[in-house]
């Protein structure tokens, strides 16, 4: 199988290669565009690539064999870290303005799971009810808000999939808009 032009390097550009501080120690580590993930050479902490754009190994029959078996594996473990952290960001745009408890404690759920599967241990949230119901009560607002606007993401992203397939299937119409109509 040729080489696919997103891996030959004699495509990349200036910005193929860079930096990113490891998220444990601190220390620089310095990645290539198609690696998925690096040893930190301080902590020996496992660092995955965020910037790393293999969109296509997503839809490409051909992907496990182009980027090889474990860097494949490695892309969905580094897609579900991804997608993760991202519902922490919504969930934490989800908390009202001063409840900086609320935060902090959506924060250390994040850090105590150790799961790539979901945000936090819901169980853990739990125990705080017995502890500060007023805290508890500000995290349950915040986190049915959060399952509110995830769900309305996701209803959106349904529905920009259905009309693509709409389309692709040749069902649909395309207007362009062209001023010599």
């Amino acid at each position: 199988m040729s080489k696919c032009p997103g891996q030959n390097t004699q495509y990349w550009g200036f910005d193929s290669i860079f930096e990113v501080p490891c998220p444990k120690c601190g220390r620089p580590i310095e990645f290539f565009r198609d690696e998925v993930r690096r040893r930190c050479s301080g902590c020996g902490e496992i660092v995955f690539n965020d910037r790393m754009d293999l969109g296509c190994a997503k839809w490409c029959p051909a992907a496990a064999s182009c980027i090889g078996a474990e860097n494949f594996k490695a892309l969905e473990f580094s897609q579900k870290i991804k997608s993760r952290r991202e519902d922490l960001h919504l969930l934490l745009e989800q908390v009202s303005e001063g409840e900086e408890k609320t935060r902090d404690l959506f924060k250390k759920l994040y850090l105590e799971y150790d799961g790539e599967d979901r945000l936090f241990d819901k169980n853990r949230l739990y125990t705080i009810k017995e502890e500060n119901p007023a805290l508890f009560e500000s995290a349950i607002k915040a986190f049915q808000s959060f399952l509110a606007a995830k769900q309305s993401m996701e209803k959106r992203y349904e529905a920009a999939a259905a009309r693509t397939k709409t389309i692709l299937d040749g069902k649909g119409k395309i207007i362009l808009d062209r001023k010599d109509r």
